[in-house]
């Protein structure tokens, strides 16, 4: 290789595979937990009640410090106004206070909170504690800025960009399908809102207009499992699997995983089989990998409320569940709750 006078050196091309893969988990989590989720839920609350709150739980001094930097307080400071109305936000905070989730969750005094980022929603049980939550992590935010001699937004997304890092270059693939994951936790959430009788962490069970229970689990093998109790029996309706990568070349790959899933799921009981993935596919060719799906979806077009695509997924998931949704029911049309 010294001499480079051989001029049939060939100098292969190299595939950013892994940074399409970064930008697209980015592009994730600026939805849910980065600045984009916090401006977007800010905007549908009352900022008279947000500054009050502010005022009541952070000192002058570092509201004052803040500002001087040209920033808005909820910005570096939780509060219980903001997190109860979007309970993911936690993970904004988190992330600009630097703690990765294994050491931030871990333990019986924050572990409990968990539910809020990774689901958005808040346990009656826990519901008391977020102002002593918002309390304990507003003296973080004091040590943060008082540290720092300079603050902005792009500082701000700078230092939950480093705490993310760590996270990018371990396990791409499976932050992917969490995060995808989620996200269709969140869009479902929000469709079936006026609907739901209890929710937690791998389930959402409502009554539908039949007067009957249908509960929706988020489970393996299927992703999604959503059935139906008819007196003592429980009757399966639908599997969905989220294929949520955005590797182009492995999309086939991943579409017969889901077709051995969608399979099992027929061979007990389902007769409606779903598939939602990240990438845009020819047709044709998907339906030769996975034959028994039913229906394939965009997952980027069913998060938007103003695609047609958005539009089929509501309508059909109403219907199989036997309930009835107006555009006008939704609670968060931004479906990023």
């Amino acid at each position: 290789m010294d001499d480079m006078s051989d001029s049939t050196l060939e100098i292969p091309v190299l595939e950013p595979n892994m940074q399409v893969d970064f930008y697209y988990r980015l592009k994730s989590l600026n939805e849910l937990y980065l600045f984009y989720a916090l401006s977007k839920t800010v905007a549908q609350l009352d900022l008279q009640i947000i500054d009050k709150q502010l005022h009541d739980y952070v000192d002058q001094k570092s509201l004052k410090k803040v500002a001087s930097f040209g920033l808005r307080g909820e910005i570096i400071f939780p509060i219980p106004y903001i997190i109860e109305n979007n309970p993911s936000l936690l993970g904004y905070y988190r992330l600009l206070f630097g703690f990765s989730k294994k050491k931030f969750y871990n333990g019986d005094v924050f572990g409990p909170f968990n539910l809020l980022e990774e689901r958005g929603i808040i346990k009656p049980g826990i519901k008391n504690y977020i102002p002593q939550l918002c309390s304990s992590l507003i003296k973080t935010a004091k040590m943060l800025i008082d540290g720092l001699d300079e603050l902005s937004l792009p500082i701000v997304h700078d230092l939950q960009i480093l705490t993310i890092g760590a996270a990018l270059r371990g396990g791409v693939n499976d932050d992917i399908g969490a995060i995808a994951v989620t996200n269709i936790f969140n869009l479902i959430k929000n469709i079936v809102s006026p609907y739901i009788t209890d929710i937690g962490e791998k389930h959402i069970k409502i009554k539908n207009d039949s007067n009957r229970t249908a509960m929706i689990k988020f489970l393996s093998d299927p992703d999604i499992h959503i059935s139906e109790k008819i007196g003592k029996t429980v009757r399966p309706l639908l599997s969905i699997e989220i294929k949520g990568g955005r590797d182009e070349s492995n999309i086939f790959n991943r579409l017969g995983e889901a077709e051995k899933s969608h399979r099992t799921a027929k061979a007990n009981g389902f007769c409606e089989f779903w598939t939602i993935i990240g990438v845009d596919v020819n047709l044709n060719r998907a339906r030769e990998k996975s034959p028994t799906t039913s229906v394939f979806f965009n997952i980027d077009n069913i998060q938007n409320p103003e695609s047609e695509e958005y539009q089929k997924f509501r309508d059909l998931l109403c219907s199989s569940l036997s309930i009835h949704i107006e555009s006008s029911d939704i609670k968060d049309k931004s479906l990023c709750s």
